[in-house]
């Protein structure tokens, strides 16, 4: 039902009070970021109807989206996720798809759609999202995944300064029409198999970006005097290990140490650093049995044994279930880390955001190991309480590192 009078939207606001119910949004452009887009339309839907509401588009009177307590499609897709249940997926009639295809890099192309066509696709979508809803309960690995969407969300809208001219010649055009300014925006997808949310939006894969080639000369500070800060976490996932086995570590350069063991010299030059690295990731994922004596390769090798005997459904620390048809050791400790490595930074995320909240400072980007903040000015004092957050407790040493652009970053001692 498409609402066309007051009358309707009142009385539809009055069921949003006494019914649970779905929000699903079109946006109006097909390209742009949802925090640069406007709304076209809406779909209300309940258990026994789907109302359609005209934000912006011509077919109808508009509405303003009403208030209420709804789930809306991400909840939905969240829901499916946690319980190992296919996501639901757009299926666009014929007239869409085409419109789409013939006037894609037309702005607002979705207006060009009629309502009623519109009207038709979310009523579709709404019955996959209340047969998912209908299934399954709302666990606690369900509310910790909304959390941590939350987080990344507003990551997303604070959005990463560029310089146009510099974005442009390392992407394709698609990329600038993507973007309305100079302010760009990420979008992560937390949906993955371990948890680890991937980062693309309008051709750039922000989890990604080269380092060698001059791209990340493109991402700049949004502040005329302002500054780009980089925290990175020093052998992460090494550490997140060994804090599942209270094993302690030094607070120095973990690889260096090892490099020591390896190689029987105190002193290591860049080449053995490197070839360090390399023994240690050849241990680690079980390219090697050699433990050089080190305890928390015995247990990371036992960790792995047990993984051998695992079949069928492994649980990742975040709660979420991954089917392995056939025993795979080292891709099932690669999961596992890498869904440790989510629920260990995710909540010091949420508490830097909290920090940085009544300042002009922002977080801009996550990137697994590391973290990179937009700074009005360089405070001493604010980033000691982030990296603070980052290492609890000397647990997670980190490494700082300042620049006017990405790319031009170097190491500091705060």
């Amino acid at each position: 039902m498409i609402i066309s009078s007051y009358v309707q939207y009142q009385q539809l606001i009055q069921r949003i009070d006494r019914e649970q119910c779905i929000l699903i949004p079109i946006f109006r452009d097909i390209h742009l970021h949802r925090k640069e887009n406007n709304i076209l339309c809406i779909a209300i839907s309940f258990l026994d109807q789907t109302y359609i509401i005209s934000i912006s588009h011509e077919d109808a009177p508009c509405f303003l989206i009403p208030e209420g307590s709804y789930l809306t499609s991400d909840d939905i897709q969240t829901l499916a996720y946690v319980n190992n249940i296919p996501l639901s997926e757009w299926e666009y009639c014929p007239y869409i798809v085409d419109t789409h295809n013939q006037f894609w890099n037309v702005t607002d192309v979705n207006r060009l759609i009629p309502l009623s066509v519109w009207s038709s696709v979310l009523k579709k979508y709404a019955e996959k999202q209340w047969k998912i809803v209908n299934t399954v309960p709302q666990n606690e690995t369900y509310a910790s995944t909304v959390s941590m969407i939350k987080t990344l969300r507003e990551i997303e809208d604070a959005g990463i300064c560029v310089d146009r001219n510099v974005l442009q010649q390392h992407f394709e055009s698609k990329t600038l029409r993507a973007f309305k300014s100079n302010l760009v925006y990420s979008e992560y997808n937390p949906y993955t198999t371990t948890g680890r949310p991937s980062n693309r939006f309008g051709g750039i894969n922000f989890s990604a970006l080269n380092k060698s080639d001059g791209t990340r000369d493109a991402f700049i500070s949004r502040y005329e005097e302002g500054i780009l800060v980089q925290m990175d976490f020093e052998a992460y996932h090494l550490r997140l290990i060994a804090d599942q086995f209270d094993i302690p570590l030094p607070n120095t350069s973990l690889h260096t140490e090892l490099a020591k063991k390896y190689f029987g010299t105190d002193d290591i030059t860049d080449e053995l650093y490197a070839m360090s690295k390399q023994k240690t990731f050849e241990i680690m994922y079980g390219m090697s049995d050699e433990t050089y004596g080190v305890h928390l390769f015995e247990r990371v090798v036992e960790l792995r044994k047990l993984f051998q005997t695992t079949t069928g459904t492994l649980e990742l620390p975040s709660g979420i279930t991954v089917d392995f048809p056939e025993p795979n050791a080292s891709k099932m400790f690669n999961y596992y880390v890498q869904s440790l490595e989510v629920i260990k930074t995710l909540p010091k995320l949420r508490k830097i955001l909290d920090l940085l909240k009544t300042t002009r400072n922002h977080l801009i980007l996550y990137t697994y190991d590391s973290i990179l903040l937009d700074m009005e000015r360089f405070d001493k004092e604010l980033l000691m309480q982030i990296v603070a957050i980052l290492e609890d407790n000397k647990k997670f040493p980190v490494r700082v590192y300042t620049g006017t652009t990405y790319g031009n970053i170097s190491e500091i001692r705060l």
